[in-house]
């Protein structure tokens, strides 16, 4: 019997490992999974800055793309907005602040597609 559990046990961790390939955190204020690896996609989900994302497993690595899941929903995020540490965010460090917003879904769409679009570079003006 106590073989029986083992392997039980041994196979339930071993699915679990195989669904998800660890976590991550979203850095930016907000954005889009995407239905596929690119800016202008359909949009799956709304995430926020230090949503927790589960990466998945995907045949074809697209460089600079990362497979995720969100809840049920499962898209593609741009790497460079992923961290291993939860970040802080404005959400979390002026919650009043950001509550008196009330922002509804519609706004929160554009707000993150506003972020998909928008690319953080030094500039190269002297």
């Amino acid at each position: 019997m106590k073989i029986f559990v083992w392997v039980f046990v041994l196979i339930i961790s071993t699915a679990s490992i195989a669904e998800s390939l660890g976590r991550r955190y979203y850095i930016n204020f907000m954005g889009h999974i995407h239905e596929n690896p690119s800016k202008d996609s359909t949009s799956v989900t709304v995430i926020q800055c230090s949503h927790s994302l589960k990466i998945q497993p995907v045949k074809n690595k697209i460089p600079g793309w990362t497979y995720v899941s969100v809840g049920d929903d499962k898209g593609y995020i741009q790497s460079k907005y992923l961290s291993d540490k939860r970040p802080d965010c404005l959400q979390a460090k002026y919650p009043k602040f950001y509550n008196s917003l009330q922002l509804d879904i519609t706004e929160m769409y554009f707000w993150a597609r506003l972020y998909d679009h928008y690319t953080l570079e030094k500039s190269m003006v002297r």
